[in-house]
């Protein structure tokens, strides 16, 4: 089986976690299949302070993709948009496979339709599949793409938004090499460098490096995470950025339950952390006037509370934000929900949000939205 420290990188994300009970499992020879995932619909009513850019659609209106999906106020009337979809819905393949030796050698690949450039909603509304997760455990090792080591899953509240608090949460996964022992992991990750202003950023020859460890007292989870990155830009032509510099940063997160209720939180801070925090919320270096790399220096954190009700209905409140030194100077969101599972693997809920961001020039935007949901985990 797979050990308890890569159930981790396969935890269906934000909201309405499958539950495991409903996978469907196959055994052939020494090796278990199993296949699980959700459906899940969406409807969402929002009223933007001015229309949507073009650039952002879809991801902004199918869900809060972070502080640049937010559009700045152009002095008009706001508007009031309606989008439906079932771009969510997700499915997920594991296997463990018993070797010779007695170890195990597992693999996991997960998809879902979010995110989709192809697909519209003139006929058919089809979307393509995209790769979330795809990676290889043997041992205490794990080979390929996954969630970041410098993210804690386990610390994301349960919102009906895709992400919930994304301005001010660590998300992102990509391919890696990690090690795990007991509590400490320690992965070298892909690269990507991020410079305001420019379109190719792919100059990196130096993986990033992320450590993590993870604290349990009681029924209590905390984990320290750092990473310590190189951003690069090569030169290309007379007026080309040639320069290195050394970004990273660290964050500390958790979760406390109280009875059945739980307050999850995070709070991440560095310089240069750019595109792991907060979805693209800023870049991770600008170029100063002598042509060098200055690291973007970002605070972000949110804190969430969820109260059950009874068995079958629970609410989670949720406030996140973001501040940074670079073009986004402050953004915020706040989640307030109410689900309810009449069966275990069924949710049907509705959820308010808020959320608003203010430019380092000065120029601000929000937008408010109602967003009802179904989801059926098999």
């Amino acid at each position: 089986m797979f050990r308890a420290q890569h159930l981790a990188a396969c935890t269906a994300m934000t909201v309405l976690f499958a539950p495991a009970a409903h996978a469907v499992r196959l055994d052939v020879g020494n090796t278990a299949l199993t296949i699980g995932g959700y459906i899940k619909i969406d409807a969402l009513v929002t009223n933007y302070d001015a229309r949507p850019s073009a650039s952002l659609e879809p991801l902004g209106r199918d869900y809060y993709a972070g502080p640049r999906s937010v559009p700045l106020s152009d002095g008009g009337d706001s508007i009031t948009l309606l989008d439906v979809h079932a771009k969510q819905t997700r499915t997920w393949l594991r296997t463990e496979t018993t070797l010779e030796n007695g170890e195990t050698l597992g693999a996991y690949v997960e998809m879902d339709f979010q995110n989709s450039a192809q697909g519209n909603e003139t006929i058919s509304n089809s979307y393509v599949p995209r790769m979330r997760q795809a990676y290889l455990t043997y041992g205490d090792w794990l080979v390929g793409q996954t969630w970041s080591t410098f993210q804690n899953v386990s610390a994301l509240p349960e919102t009906l938004d895709f992400i919930g608090p994304t301005e001010s949460t660590v998300f992102i996964r990509q391919p890696m090499l990690r090690y795990t022992s007991g509590p400490l992991q320690f992965a070298l990750e892909n690269p990507e460098t991020r410079i305001a202003g420019d379109a190719t950023t792919d100059d990196n020859a130096i993986p990033d490096v992320a450590l993590r460890y993870t604290l349990k007292m009681d029924s209590m989870d905390f984990v320290a995470a750092g990473l310590l990155r190189a951003l690069e830009s090569q030169d290309r032509g007379e007026d080309g950025v040639d320069d290195t510099i050394v970004g990273g940063g660290i964050s500390l997160s958790g979760r406390i339950p109280f009875g059945r209720d739980d307050l999850k939180f995070m709070l991440t801070a560095g310089s240069g952390l750019g595109r792991y925090l907060g979805v693209l919320a800023n870049f991770d270096a600008v170029v100063d006037d002598q042509g060098d790399l200055d690291a973007v220096d970002v605070l972000a954190g949110y804190v969430s509370y969820r109260h059950f009700w009874s068995d079958r209905v629970r609410s989670t409140v949720v406030y996140g934000m973001f501040s940074g030194d670079g073009d986004i100077d402050s953004a915020s969101s706040a989640h307030v929900n109410l689900l309810y599972s009449p069966v275990r693997n069924l949710t049907l809920g509705v959820e308010l949000m808020q959320a608003s961001r203010e430019n380092a020039g000065g120029a601000e935007g929000d937008f408010q939205r109602l967003q009802l949901a179904a989801k059926l985990a098999f």
